[in-house]
């Protein structure tokens, strides 16, 4: 790095003493730091920019089928955390209701347009299972949790069973159900997500949920006091393995928000963690996602991310990791 200006630029130089030095890219790369995304797509369509990350959202869905932009695959998952141990989402039926209910294609295709995939299962495609690269990843494996609504029948038929559970959790119809409060972080697609989520829990469940926007930090201590019914998250893998994604809800852990604990769970991922032949190991992590979520339904998941990104097509030699790395050693501008 050769310059820093806070809130503007980074200018980074090739490293002299890399091994690679004379094959490495140009004399410098400047990375200039924005989260204005019509500004950023403007100097992206005058020539400023040779790549950036960020796009108006009303924007996407054009550039995705014009092919201006590419949706990568990258290790995530949108997904509502659940208070599981405060009424009322401490029953599995009424998580599993509010889960069944969420209409996950619209909301890809109508909110947030960027490539993403409805999620029916935690962890996300690409991630490996027991054959590594080179097989079928965890999700394709461990199939479907209930049917994605691929189309208008399947959604329906999600939420006729939604309405089922809700009934025979004591609330036909939404019936003598509370009012719970979603939160979720300041943010414009986390808000058009929240707005969609609270007009289809009222339309086929009945119930009033009313939402709650805070800042990250804010809703981040929220959630670790438990003083909430649920939330927007999401998930990133830290590495290419499913436990990245399935760890984090032993009881206890620092990161279970949702203050869920099974037993049975603990000691799948436990058994997970003693275990060093993998396809034991995999039917452990497999047997854990069975109980966390076709079982308990501790979280809902909503779509699994993309990483999408505008490249001049003259800069070439840049390489991408679906842990959503970019690589600019080799990048050249032809």
């Amino acid at each position: 790095m050769s310059e820093w200006t806070q809130n503007d630029k980074i200018v980074a130089v090739p490293n002299e003493y890399h091994y690679d030095a004379k094959n490495l890219g140009p004399d410098s790369i400047t990375f200039k730091f924005s989260d204005d995304e019509n500004a950023i797509y403007n100097g992206f369509k005058g020539g400023d920019y040779s790549f950036i990350e960020s796009v108006p959202t009303d924007e996407a869905a054009t550039l995705l089928a014009n092919g201006t932009m590419t949706a990568a695959n990258n290790l995530g998952t949108y997904f509502i955390s659940f208070q599981t141990q405060k009424y009322p989402f401490d029953d599995a039926r009424v998580r599993q209701a509010f889960t069944l209910a969420i209409d996950s294609r619209y909301i890809t295709e109508h909110v947030t347009q960027a490539g993403e995939r409805p999620a029916t299962g935690f962890v996300p495609y690409g991630v490996y299972d027991a054959g590594g690269a080179g097989s079928d990843d965890f999700r394709t494996e461990g199939g479907n949790y209930w049917p994605a609504p691929a189309t208008d029948e399947a959604y329906k038929a999600n939420c006729d069973k939604a309405r089922t559970l809700l009934a025979e959790a004591g609330y036909p119809n939404g019936k003598g159900f509370p009012a719970v409060e979603y939160l979720y972080n300041t943010d414009d697609r986390n808000k058009m997500i929240a707005e969609a989520l609270q007009s289809m829990w009222s339309e086929e469940l009945g119930v009033s949920v009313t939402l709650s926007n805070q800042d990250w930090a804010v809703v981040l201590q929220t959630c670790y006091e438990g003083n909430y019914n649920m939330t927007g998250s999401v998930w990133f893998a830290d590495y290419n393995d499913p436990s990245s994604f399935l760890d984090l809800w032993q009881t206890g852990g620092g990161n279970n928000i949702a203050q869920y604990s099974n037993a049975d769970f603990d000691a799948a991922i436990e058994a997970a963690k003693s275990t060093d032949v993998p396809a034991e190991r995999m039917k452990a992590l497999h047997k854990a996602e069975d109980i966390l979520i076709g079982q308990d339904y501790a979280l809902a998941p909503i779509f699994f991310y993309t990483y999408c990104f505008c490249i001049d097509p003259n800069l070439q030699g840049v390489y991408y990791n679906p842990l959503g790395y970019f690589f600019f050693g080799y990048a050249r501008m032809n």
